[in-house]
Parts: structure tokens; C-alpha cells; sequence
């Protein structure tokens, strides 16, 4: 994935679409801008014919945990305020604004700013 703004548009349509790709490409474009941040979690099943797919992506950023988890065949945006490894509160929230809040805690981070990637610098300035 390239990490641009029309790639990243595309993704978020299809999240909002429910559609089964979302989270792996998401993850994917995550994994590669914001390395450090990113936990995905990934589970095998089939038997013959395996196959892998990501059941959560978590970005932590300080006290903030962006969460992506397959729910069915849709995806379920959560943001979790996390103090020691105890949750302290958790909201689930459209897409869209998870998207708008990560965008925030990328500025408030200062990710785009160091050099992270050119892809996370191509996030931050995201307009949804």
C-alpha cells in the first residue's frame, strides 16, 4: 500500500461499507506508518487451506488505545483511555471519527512532524 490520501479514503468508504477487506489493508497501512504504535493481532483457521486473518488492530499512543476489531463481517471502532494496562474507560464510535481522533494523537504525538513516515505524515493531514 503507497499510504496515500485516496488510498486511505478508499478504506475508510469501505469500513463504512462493512466490507471483510478493511481491517487487513488498514492494518497493513498502519503497520508500515506507525510501526512502534501498532499491535495487530492476527488469527489462523482453516485446516487444509490456511489462511490468517487480523481479528484487532490496537495503535496506543500514551494514555490512548485506538482499537479496529472484527465484529462479524463489519468492523467496530473503539477508543480506550488505558493508565498501567487498566482500561479506564472505553467508547465505541463511527469510523470516521476514530479516524478524526487518531489524526489528533498523531498531531499531539508529534509523529508527523519527526519523521515517522511519509505515510503517517500523509494521515495527519487527512480532512474527513
Amino acid at each position: 500500500m503507497t499510504g496515500n490520501i485516496d488510498d486511505l479514503a478508499a478504506l475508510i468508504r469501505d469500513a463504512e461499507g462493512g466490507r471483510e477487506r478493511f481491517l487487513e489493508k488498514f492494518a497493513a497501512f498502519c503497520e508500515q506508518a506507525l510501526p512502534r504504535q501498532s499491535t495487530v493481532t492476527r488469527k489462523t483457521r482453516g485446516w487444509l487451506k490456511r489462511t490468517v486473518d487480523i481479528e484487532e488492530l490496537a495503535l496506543r499512543f500514551e494514555t490512548r488505545v485506538f482499537v479496529l476489531r472484527r465484529n462479524g463481517t463489519g468492523v467496530v471502532a473503539e477508543i480506550a483511555h488505558e493508565v498501567r494496562g487498566v482500561v479506564i474507560s472505553r467508547k465505541q464510535v463511527p469510523v470516521r471519527d476514530w479516524i478524526t481522533e487518531l489524526r489528533q494523537k498523531i498531531y499531539e504525538a508529534g509523529l508527523a512532524v519527526s519523521g515517522e513516515g511519509h505515510a503517517a505524515a500523509e494521515l495527519t493531514d487527512f480532512q474527513p
